[in-house]
């Protein structure tokens, strides 16, 4: 993305969509083709759409996917809200650190200095032999769990800022959280695993919406997210999007649009409706 298409976008840019990646955007094994997904991205960006990933994933699996699409965006989050990463240009901050032609801003303190905390969790009654620790384990053995490949378990393995303790245990999942509750951390909780970490998306989603670059006039937000952890996405969007057939309680609030089915397909159906209920797709 060069520097003219981010002075397009600050000038007459339409909207930006917040988006989880895993499940929502694209599949967590990411077995489906993305052909269709990479062509929608370059639609939106002629629209004056541009797509920000909020998401748990590392900064290198970030970087394998905006390789696979052959799409830079013009920002993303990584591990739960806990960095941002933007090109030049696109947010209004000053911060000085850089990696390529990416800004970025850490919300979260190195995860190592928590070492003993997880080391502490990891070897206690309820969660010894009934949670893999992420960063730890061998990927093998987190791929059989999560059905995941193991070269995608690899790259997640690369943290900085967070960890993961990947159990279905529930002993384990309280205990959890019951020593991280007098900690400065907090406990982010998925159908599969625990997350640890210092902020949330919300943190890093109003961050954003803080420094968009644009001239003079408010952008419509969109968001969309797949479980509960995503709430921070959605609660900062004008119109958000639930990415599930799930039918539980929280899936059922009035003001979330849904939509059922797998993604890359129900995320680019998603986003049309969005867009054109505002008029911005037809």
């Amino acid at each position: 993305m060069n520097s003219r298409l981010l002075t397009d976008f600050r000038l007459s840019g339409k909207a930006v969509i917040f988006t989880d990646v895993d499940d929502t955007m694209l599949p967590i094994t990411q077995e489906s083709s993305v052909e269709e997904l990479r062509s929608f991205l370059s639609e939106l960006r002629l629209l004056g759409v541009e797509v920000v990933p909020v998401t748990f994933k590392t900064f290198i699996e970030v970087e394998e996917l905006m390789s696979k699409l052959n799409h830079n965006f013009p920002a993303y989050v990584i591990e739960g809200g806990c960095a941002i990463y933007a090109l030049r240009g696109f947010l209004r901050w000053g911060t000085k650190q850089a990696i390529g032609n990416y800004e970025f801003l850490e919300l979260c303190n190195p995860i190592s200095i928590y070492e003993d905390l997880l080391t502490y969790i990891e070897g206690s009654p309820d969660c010894l032999g009934k949670a893999l620790r992420l960063s730890k384990a061998e990927p093998e053995n987190v791929s059989r769990a999560l059905g995941i490949p193991t070269e995608l378990i690899k790259l997640s393995q690369a943290r900085l800022y967070s960890e993961v303790f990947i159990t279905q245990h529930n002993p384990c999942r309280n205990f959890i959280s019951s020593v991280i509750r007098n900690t400065s951390l907090k406990t982010i909780q998925t159908r599969r695993a625990v997350h640890i970490l210092e902020v949330d998306k919300d943190r890093a989603t109003r961050e954003l919406l803080k420094q968009i670059n644009v001239v003079g006039r408010e952008t419509l937000v969109i968001g969309l997210g797949d479980n509960p952890a995503d709430e921070g996405i959605l609660r900062n969007s004008d119109v958000p999007v639930i990415i599930s057939e799930n039918r539980v309680e929280w899936f059922k609030k009035a003001y979330y649009l849904r939509s059922p089915g797998k993604p890359p397909d129900s995320w680019i159906k998603a986003v049309k409706q969005a867009l054109s209920v505002v008029g911005l797709y037809f």
